[in-house]
């Protein structure tokens, strides 16, 4: 394995970001120092040079420790196409759960392969933590329409049921975990239990992280929802969300753009009040970060964000 490490003298900030709907919060080792005015001065903006600002602290592939397995089709589309990350020293016979990552991009972008070493640290991570990593591509809009991008989340999963078990993992245990429109995607599947069919058996959890749906949408007509105001509104989002049996973890950085705080904290206020029945997801702020700083940031020092996962996964 190629690790990483900064010098001794790199300070951490020890940042309370575990929120969870009853008020606890937990510190872990946030966004080092001398990266933090880095983050805040590039602002509530979506941009790629958050990449560069963790660029020294992550593994890229190839990697020593974890094997690939790249590009293997889930359905007939050329996009429909997942890769594994197994750990190499994993014990022969074990069967470890699946953390299966689906990619942002504003709908209509974005890719497994990423930007250099993002989003695959997050699988690579995964593999070194006692999981196996998939990390799937999928159908783009304008394209590809609703609901195709959920569609695509529930064949990876059959895909992982049927196949999974020659790389080992376990096909009854599937995490999903997506980020920005990855996170929407995964929040749509979860959430509408009436398209879901045997393959949602094996789903025990979900990771949102940075999802958004507007409050209410707008009258411009959305590239992959189209006109239809039901699946983007941002309350009735939130109330299938809260009707949901599978647990839930939702998490969002202090310079993420508007919306996106926006919605996480309707989140909170809607299902994790005292009096609420519904489904309270472990909400977890990340001081400090950006929209893409966060999930660049898994598998380094900074554990503001893989730290409570990595509870939250455990606990499951």
């Amino acid at each position: 394995m190629r690790h990483k490490v900064l010098g001794a003298a790199l300070a951490l900030v020890l940042a309370g970001c575990a929120a969870t709907g009853d008020g606890v919060r937990t510190a872990w080792p946030g966004v080092p120092a001398d990266r933090v005015e880095r983050i805040r001065a590039l602002g509530p903006v979506i941009d790629a040079a958050s990449f560069a600002i963790y660029a020294d602290m992550v593994d890229a592939p190839p990697y020593d420790d974890v094997t690939v397995t790249a590009n293997v089709a889930f359905g007939p589309d050329p996009l429909q196409k997942l890769d594994v990350y197994t750990l190499n020293a994993a014990p022969a016979g074990e069967r470890r759960p699946v953390l299966l990552f689906v990619h942002g991009g504003g709908f209509v972008g974005g890719s497994k392969a990423g930007n250099g070493y993002y989003p695959q640290n997050v699988t690579a991570w995964a593999a070194r933590n006692g999981y196996v990593g998939v990390n799937m591509d999928y159908r783009l809009a304008p394209a590809a329409k609703w609901p195709a991008g959920r569609d695509d989340i529930a064949a990876a999963i059959a895909w992982v049921r049927a196949n999974i078990a020659q790389h080992g993992g376990d096909p009854d245990t599937v995490v999903l975990w997506g980020h920005s429109a990855g996170a929407s995607h995964v929040a749509d599947y979860v959430s509408h239990t009436g398209l879901q069919r045997a393959e949602a058996a094996s789903v025990k959890g979900a990771i949102l992280l940075s999802p958004a749906y507007p409050p209410p949408p707008g009258n411009v007509t959305h590239p992959y929802y189209g006109d239809d105001r039901s699946l983007q509104e941002q309350s009735l989002a939130i109330d299938r969300l809260g009707a949901t049996r599978v647990p839930l973890l939702l998490a969002y950085a202090q310079h993420d753009p508007q919306p996106y705080v926006d919605f996480a904290r309707a989140v909170e206020s809607e299902l994790c009040t005292a009096w609420s029945r519904r489904n309270c997801p472990r909400m977890v702020y990340l001081p400090d970060h950006n929209h893409l700083s966060e999930g660049a940031s898994v598998g380094s020092v900074d554990e503001s964000l893989s730290g409570p996962v990595l509870q939250w996964l455990r606990g499951l």
